[in-house]
């Protein structure tokens, strides 16, 4: 009966194992084979429609017929592995991107579908009133969007930037108990991160990408700049930034190899695009890691503290003698982006004070600055102070405080160097106002702040994690005796 009971066990467990695994590798292989082609017939119009159909109708049951908790890895998978220039972004899909679409299909089969399996863990108070202020934040953010709409009138830029942002970053709080999103969700950024990033060094490596191509109209820089799946080397770096640092975090406080593994090699990607910004972003970051750490994981640990000063320097001694990063800091590209980034500050100032601080309406920060200036305000803190103004910047960043405050009480290392080195990142180029599909970016992280925690407790129930051993059996047979003799007839 024991022997019986254990393989009834083994048979539930199965589709969380090699199975899945299987189905997601097959529908990957659709996706990103059929991209593949597209790209490789994009000359024959009608190759490529035939190419990308196949792959779009696998796609769309996929999202149906999966496993519910994938859909938010998924987002990621298809974010670093799909050519961004073949994500939906017209139309429809640019107040709604096609991304917060397969969220939204996630909340929504969460919600018919709740999974029984998964409680909300007790948490201790100062852990619950960091998630309470994510949600305040988060709806008071959300409150003054709209209230900035209504202000400025309701024109389709603001309307449409307020739905792609609340879509992409708001609705995965939706769900309250997302541990098992949310434990998939690391292991696949860590994974993609290291695959983008591998790709990213080889076509360094290379100079040229022999999977995705050149897109019509490519930018050409001083010194060839990888980019991977992304339009531009500056959303890679961004992107990288994230499994970077999580995995760095996540090695510091769990001491395994392979996150530090996956990290370092994220960090190679992003030295590889030659992007100065998300470089010091991950710099930034880690020197927050050097100083909280030992709070993190405790001086017993001073061993781990010591490696990571070790990694630091070494990182630091290779990204200072980069070829490419020497190449083109002497450039005369480089000396005109440092003057445009210099005269934004003050284009920002301007334009921020043009509405009275209280902003023009969001997603408008780049019509707002022509006014002054022809040059692109490449700092999406300082979009967000000319488009939502004083009042929703605060709000933003409070937002991010909140998150990185949960992320910390709840033991989160990772994604708190995550959620700084991306912040930080795109504090050095216009992404929140002009790319909506990068919104995606902030939504994870905010469903790895909320739920993420290594110190919340396993979504999974003891008994479909482990085998009990003899004496925990002996136990569990006597508790269960007591609990039929005290239950009523």
């Amino acid at each position: 009966m024991r022997k019986k009971s254990q393989h009834l066990v083994a048979r539930r467990r199965a589709p969380d194992g090699w199975r899945l695994w299987a189905l997601f590798s097959i529908v990957s292989v659709a996706i990103i084979g059929g991209t593949a082609a597209a790209i490789r017939a994009i000359d024959e119009p009608s190759l490529a429609i035939a190419a990308l159909i196949p792959a779009g109708v696998v796609f769309a049951v996929a999202l149906f017929v999966m496993p519910v908790h994938w859909l938010p890895a998924l987002t990621m998978v298809i974010l670093a592995l799909f050519p961004t220039r073949f994500i939906p972004a017209q139309g429809p899909f640019n107040a709604l991107p096609a991304l917060a679409i397969v969220l939204g299909i996630w909340v929504l089969r969460r919600t018919l579908i709740p999974d029984g399996r998964a409680t909300l863990p007790l948490e201790r108070p100062v852990a619950l009133t960091a998630r309470y202020a994510v949600y305040a934040t988060g709806a008071l953010l959300v409150v003054w969007l709209i209230s900035s709409v209504l202000l400025n009138g309701s024109t389709d830029t603001s309307v449409g930037w307020s739905i792609a942002f609340s879509a992409s970053v708001f609705v995965p709080l939706l769900v309250i108990d997302a541990r098992r999103e949310a434990q998939l969700l690391r292991k696949t950024l860590l994974v993609v991160g290291a695959l983008s990033g591998l790709y990213i060094l080889g076509e360094s490596v290379l100079r040229f990408s022999p999977l995705y191509g050149v897109a019509t109209g490519d930018l050409v820089f001083s010194v060839y700049r990888a980019r991977g799946a992304f339009s531009h080397p500056l959303f890679a770096a961004a992107f990288l930034t994230v499994p970077a640092l999580l995995g760095l975090g996540t090695w510091l406080t769990q001491g395994r190899r392979w996150p530090l593994v996956a990290g370092l090699i994220s960090a190679a990607g992003v030295m590889a695009t030659v992007s100065r910004g998300p470089l010091a972003a991950v710099a930034i970051a880690v020197g927050f890691a050097i100083l909280v750490s030992p709070i993190f994981i405790g001086w017993s640990n001073l061993t781990r503290w010591v490696q990571l000063l070790v990694v630091t320097i070494v990182g630091s001694i290779g990204a200072l003698n980069f070829g490419p990063l020497v190449e083109r800091g002497d450039s005369i590209e480089s000396r005109i982006s440092a003057d445009v980034r210099d005269r934004a500050v003050d284009v920002a100032l301007r334009s921020a004070d043009y509405s009275g601080f209280i902003g023009t309406g969001p997603g408008t920060s780049g019509e707002t600055s022509r006014l002054f200036d022809t040059i692109i305000i490449e700092n999406s803190i300082l979009q967000l102070l000319i488009s939502i103004g004083v009042p929703g910047l605060l709000l933003f960043l409070a937002f991010i405080a909140a998150l990185g405050w949960r992320a910390a009480v709840t033991g989160n290392l990772g994604t708190a160097l995550a959620i700084i080195a991306y912040v930080v990142a795109i504090s050095g180029f216009n992404t929140i106002d002009a790319v909506r599909s990068m919104h995606i970016i902030i939504g994870m992280l905010a469903l790895l702040a909320v739920h993420g925690g290594e110190r919340l407790e396993s979504p999974f129930p003891p008994s479909a994690t482990r085998t009990p051993g003899p004496a925990s059996r002996q136990g569990n047979t006597t508790s269960n005796r007591s609990q039929r003799e005290r239950t009523p007839a």
